[in-house]
């Protein structure tokens, strides 16, 4: 019996298909590139934003024209299930992230005819089959769910409240990871800043373990909301500083208006991000500091507005991902009132333009710089994205996937940095 499979979203989204394939391949099942092919189809989703859900629906229903059974996973079924049976009415079954474990009694039940089954749990289970699907790159979920309630946010309801992996079973993760020839290991959850503070540890006390283990490998650490991050420096800059990890930390503000953020129902200040982002700059070389910002939340002024962007300029961070503002179902924000559209369309345009600039003027003090790289991914027209010690996608020409490389970043554009390998072993980086 075959299955066609698509997976949509965030890193966590991507290990949970990996646990999907893992199961469903140790119960004699196996996939197929060709939906038409098939026996039936897995379309893991997202939902984080209302544009995101859109494109889950019109794929849904492109599959559909298929005449497959379908199976959907992910994040949409359970954060807008109203929707999703009302205009996905042919599914033969919705599986939330923390029914994993049951695909396969599921599978033989569609099978069978079973339609429009609905498999929602409570307990999201890590120690689950997997296949890589990734040559170079382990992703590793340390934990479930989050300690917030933010007004925006809509995966609470998804992933519900924080469950954290024990330490131990995540350094075996990366063991066999490590061991299967995987050289970039991403830690991966709701919000890293929280980890173990339901069993009595937290990220520095796991970094520590797992920058125990041998090997030449690359960790990136995952997002971190500011008031997590806070509270784990300065022992977080002492493992950023670790070679093998990289100078990159994500940490997202949502808006430099202290009102708005209330607002929102954040549990950090401005003032949180900015300490720690500039603590992180100062005491981290090469530093890459990623934030997010949220225009047009309900409630935000013009002076709001204009608060954000001083901040922005003040911090500069290397990364600033901007959204604009969508209700999302059963969240704090769904009954606010809302911003005229208009408004959030001009903030978004001279936000993008404030934040490019600063973006391109980081990379562009990349040129010169020589340092070593990892080329963990393919890019396009037979180039490889390799990664410098903090995280900027480096491309590069003649590589091959998992092996080290000294560079020189010769150009830079927006989104990446352009290298050419250095033949002559004898230069060094000099970052």
């Amino acid at each position: 019996m075959y299955f066609y499979w698509e997976s949509y979203g965030c890193a966590a989204s991507t290990a949970d298909m990996e646990r999907l394939i893992g199961i469903l391949v140790d119960e004699g099942f196996q996939p197929i590139d060709n939906p038409g092919d098939a026996d039936f189809i897995i379309l893991n989703t997202c939902a984080v934003k209302l544009t995101t859900e859109n494109r889950m629906i019109s794929r849904f229903k492109k599959l559909s024209l298929y005449k497959k059974p379908i199976i959907v996973t992910g994040c949409l079924p359970r954060m807008n299930l109203a929707r999703f049976t009302r205009e996905c009415s042919s599914f033969a079954a919705a599986l939330d992230p923390a029914s994993i474990s049951e695909i396969g009694e599921i599978v033989r039940r569609v099978l069978a005819g079973e339609k429009a089954i609905v498999a929602f749990g409570d307990k999201w289970k890590f120690d689950l089959p997997r296949v890589d699907l990734h040559p170079v790159i382990h992703i590793v979920p340390i934990s479930h769910g989050c300690l917030g309630n933010c007004a925006f946010c809509g995966v609470k309801n998804v992933r519900g409240r924080l469950a954290s992996v024990r330490p131990g079973d995540i350094v075996k993760d990366i063991k066999r990871a490590l061991k299967s020839g995987r050289r970039e290991i991403w830690l991966t959850s709701q919000d890293n800043g929280v980890y173990g503070w339901d069993i009595g540890t937290n990220m520095n006390e796991l970094l520590e373990r797992i920058l125990s283990l041998d090997g030449d490998f690359r960790l990136r650490i995952g997002m971190m909301n500011p008031h997590g991050a806070r509270s784990l420096l300065p022992g977080l800059i002492e493992h950023y500083n670790d070679p093998r990890v990289y100078k990159f930390a994500h940490v997202p503000v949502q808006s430099g208006s202290d009102k708005v953020l209330k607002l929102m129902n954040r549990q950090h200040t401005v003032e949180d991000f900015v300490y720690v982002a500039n603590a992180l700059k100062e005491g981290v070389d090469m530093m890459n500091i990623s934030t997010d910002i949220i225009v047009g939340f309900p409630g935000e002024d013009d002076d709001d507005f204009s608060a954000t962007v001083d901040m922005l300029k003040q911090v500069r961070p290397d990364i600033t991902n901007v959204s604009k503002f969508y209700p999302r179902p059963n969240t704090g924000a769904t009954n606010m009132r809302k911003i005229p559209t208009s408004t959030i369309a001009d903030r978004s345009r001279k936000l993008a333009d404030i934040v490019n600039k600063i973006s391109l003027e980081s990379n562009r003090r990349m040129i010169g710089k020589r340092f070593r790289v990892l080329a963990s991914d393919e890019g396009r027209r037979g180039n490889i994205i390799a990664r410098s010690p903090n995280y900027k996608q480096v491309i590069i020409k003649d590589a091959k996937l998992g092996e080290f490389y000294y560079v020189k970043v010769v150009s830079a554009s927006l989104h990446s940095l352009n290298g050419e390998i250095l033949t002559d072993m004898d230069v060094r980086p000099n970052k």
